[in-house]
């Protein structure tokens, strides 16, 4: 009888373990600003892009609820403009110098960041995070400052994949039954070369800032 409740001790806290739960699910929204720089100083910074993201993120807990893993996959667009002192190659051909080159992206994005939350004060937790975004280029359009070259679609001038800094801050509001809403700020700092470009020997980096909209399911 004995060893029974034991083994029926040791059922119900393996199963309280794992019923706890140990991740939260958010859908994201979030309208952004993005553009390019380049360390050459041969190509100047242009225009702002506006764009968007959308997707599912996971913050997985570290041993409790204030600490936790971020990861996702989320559809951004988002780009810049570059203007090119000299004649440079691209799409096959060679523009001239001067020419304005407007990039719209079309990224997965997949961020992994370290999250630290709050306890819960009124129903409201805030967090900052940290860590990286990766992103993998779905679809490259260019917009040229010649007749006929509006948003056309480009290959071999972006690359696949870039990686970049995660900085974020915001807050959550608890909505009750695992329910919450939250909103923030991240900002992403590329830090490798986005463009393919052989005619120029530059980094050309990408940076965003969003305003993360979500509601955690």
């Amino acid at each position: 009888m004995k060893k029974l409740m034991l083994v029926l001790v040791l059922l119900s806290a393996i199963t309280n373990s794992y019923s706890q739960k140990r991740y939260d699910l958010t859908f994201i929204a979030s309208p952004q600003v993005s553009w390019m720089t380049s360390d050459s100083k041969l190509i100047d910074e242009g225009k702002i892009h506006l764009g968007y993201g959308y997707g599912i993120e996971g913050d997985i807990f570290l041993h409790s609820d204030t600490y936790l893993i971020v990861t996702g996959m989320t559809v951004s667009t988002m780009g810049g403009s570059l203007n090119y002192r000299n004649a440079v190659p691209f799409g096959g051909t060679m523009l001239p110098a001067g020419t304005t080159v407007d990039y719209y992206l079309t990224n997965l994005e997949f961020p992994l960041a370290l999250k630290m939350r709050t306890r819960d004060f009124n129903h409201i937790r805030f967090y900052a995070q940290f860590g990286l975004t990766n992103w993998i280029n779905l679809k490259t359009k260019a917009t040229i400052n010649i007749p006929d070259f509006n948003k056309q679609v480009v290959r071999n001038e972006i690359r696949f994949y870039t990686i970049g800094l995660n900085i974020g801050a915001g807050l959550e509001y608890e909505l009750g039954h695992g329910n919450a809403i939250t909103g923030g700020l991240v900002y992403s700092d590329g830090f490798s070369d986005t463009t393919i470009n052989a005619g120029v020997k530059d980094v050309t980096t990408l940076n965003v800032i969003r305003f993360r909209l979500g509601f955690v399911f």
